[in-house]
């Protein structure tokens, strides 16, 4: 154990300081020197920005609009929408109607009755299956005739008045019909509109979130994010399967180093077995296999 502990420690020192002497003037400068332009022109328009919300005011009065912009955002957006879909699906009232159903249904029998005895009072030789017809049906096209040889005549005004009134109903009765389908309409799309109304809070949310991520990880420096740790474990293992492929048909064995095995260069190689033909890894493969297998423990 403390040989390869001291193998490991030695191996990785020195491939440190290769990788500085070799890799580190071929990394890229770092995100702020290379978005310099970003902070030379947000700053001075954020700190102008914030100059000219806080001058009247101060920061106090800023907070406070702040807070009430959030809490209608969220109030509007969020609890709102989440408060119907669950009364939609997971109660009994579900969503409330505009319309009155009882009093359209009410209006409806006023108008019937309205029409027929119109009809028995205007129409006394109609038959009786006619004026029922005609009452259920609701037509007030006699209605519309009469009134208009009625509108003529003065001395027809109570009658043109009584006309009057049978036809307010009637585009009353229209009214609540009219309400009525905008409700089953509103009703069928309820959770549509709702969804729809959290779109901007889940929109905002997901830019929030990345905007932190983005000040975290990459100008901070702080910690590494879910996709940084997965791609230097991907890294590790392909390294790890490029060596031992890469082993499966060598190049030409390398000069021993001075930190590293005592063997000749001759015998630095990979050997086979006498009757299968099989490979093993020298002890500087070996040695960087660990070295890998110890990256990932420390990923």
């Amino acid at each position: 154990t403390n040989e390869v502990s001291s193998l490991l420690s030695s191996i990785e020192v020195t491939l440190e300081e290769q990788r500085m002497r070799r890799l580190d003037r071929l990394k890229p400068p770092s995100r702020l020197r290379r978005n310099w332009w970003v902070a030379a022109f947000g700053l001075p328009a954020a700190s102008y920005l914030m100059y000219k919300l806080t001058k009247r005011h101060g920061w106090f009065y800023l907070m406070k609009i702040l807070a009430a912009k959030v809490s209608d955002i969220f109030r509007d957006h969020v609890s709102e929408p989440l408060h119907s879909i669950y009364q939609e699906l997971f109660s009994h009232t579900g969503r409330l109607d505009v319309a009155d159903r009882k009093a359209r249904i009410s209006a409806i029998e006023s108008l019937k009755k309205m029409i027929r005895s119109w009809l028995d009072e205007s129409f006394p030789k109609m038959t009786l299956e006619e004026k029922i017809r005609l009452s259920e049906a609701m037509d007030i096209s006699l209605i519309e005739q009469s009134k208009e040889e009625s509108i003529k005549h003065i001395l027809e005004l109570n009658s043109v008045v009584r006309m009057s009134l049978i036809e307010m109903q009637f585009i009353k009765k229209e009214l609540f019909n009219a309400l009525v389908a905008m409700d089953e309409l509103m009703g069928s799309n309820e959770i549509n509109m709702r969804i729809a109304a959290m779109t901007p809070a889940v929109i905002m949310i997901i830019a929030i979130r990345r905007a932190f991520r983005l000040l975290f990880y990459a100008f901070f420096q702080i910690g590494k994010s879910k996709e940084e740790i997965y791609a230097s474990f991907r890294q590790t293992i392909l390294d790890i399967e490029r060596l031992i492929v890469m082993r499966d048909n060598p190049p030409p064995p390398p000069s021993p180093l001075p930190w590293g095995s005592t063997k000749p260069a001759d015998t630095n190689h990979i050997s086979y077995c006498s009757k299968g033909g099989l490979q093993t890894l020298s002890a500087d493969d070996l040695g960087m296999l660990l070295l890998h297998i110890h990256e990932c423990r420390n990923i």
